[in-house]
């Protein structure tokens, strides 16, 4: 790369930084987009080290990772299987004209399978030992998050041998914003942190939610979930979402805010999500 290149792309740098916090984007575009393009390392004989490119729904988990959900027989299972190196590639949906004008970017890390109880015993120790082992109870919510974004996820779960597939770790991300906003981010700079305002008003917020508002949890249900429930309570809220639990039929549900929010945003942005599911309901 010439003198002249390299001061370009430092000046790309510092413009991508001075506009915006580049790791905010990056973590605002996972919730907005919820498909992407996974590339992993192919196996298959004759292109064996070559990237294939597949498209994959995916969800957030609570530490703001990534993870999917994909079959057993699909290449990109087995390329994972082999090397959990992995690029997931997302870009501006909405964008008209030419998509290089758009945001778009490429997170590089380690992806490895997530096993619960559920699964264990299809698993020899030598395999284990390169997968994620969560309890059924985190499994469920796992599943709840990604049921928001793909409501037949449960079946695919439970009848058609898929996985959960987590980023376990995120090496670096090529982040572009449009012209003169490119840049590397670190792997660091992605993690999220609990916020301990939020913290400390959880448990009051989710005792007055059951205790005084239970029948805007059941329309929140009905209108963006589509099926209603005889009882709900809320048990656990995170700066993403809010985690419910209902009853008759018996369902995990999460509904996310859209956005990483702040404590001071948690009443809104909980009124705005019973809001839209009165406006869905008509």
């Amino acid at each position: 790369m010439s003198t002249k290149e390299e001061d370009s792309n430092s000046e790309a740098e510092r413009n991508a930084r001075a506009k915006n916090e580049p790791a905010e984007d990056v973590r605002q575009w996972l919730e907005d987009v919820h498909f992407a393009t996974l590339s992993t390392l192919s196996q298959e004989q004759g292109i064996e080290g070559f990237p294939i490119g597949s498209v994959v729904p995916f969800a957030i988990d609570a530490d703001g990772m990534p993870y999917i959900l994909i079959a057993e027989i699909a290449a990109h299972t087995k390329n994972l299987l082999d090397t959990s190196k992995m690029n997931l590639f997302i870009r501006n949906p909405e964008s008209q004209g030419d998509p290089q004008t758009s945001w778009r970017a490429s997170i590089l890390g380690n992806m490895k399978r997530i096993v619960s109880p559920r699964t264990v015993e299809k698993f020899s120790e030598e395999h284990l030992e390169d997968c994620i082992q969560i309890s059924k109870r985190d499994e469920d919510i796992l599943l709840a998050r990604y049921s928001e974004r793909v409501p037949n996820a449960e079946r695919y779960l439970n009848v058609h041998n898929f996985s959960f597939w987590k980023m376990e770790s995120i090496l670096k991300v090529r982040y572009i914003a449009g012209f003169g906003r490119i840049c590397w981010i670190q792997g660091e700079e992605m993690e999220v942190t609990s916020d301990p305002e939020l913290e400390e008003i959880k448990q009051s917020s989710i005792e007055h939610m059951n205790e005084d508002h239970e029948d805007s949890m059941i329309t929140l249900c009905e209108g963006s979930h589509s099926f209603l429930p005889k009882r709900v309570e809320l048990i656990d809220i995170d700066s993403r979402g809010i985690l419910m639990q209902t009853q008759e039929p018996g369902h995990l549900v999460y509904s996310s805010f859209g956005k990483t929010i702040e404590a001071s945003e948690l009443r809104i942005e909980i009124v705005k999500l019973i809001q839209k599911a009165r406006a869905n309901l008509g």
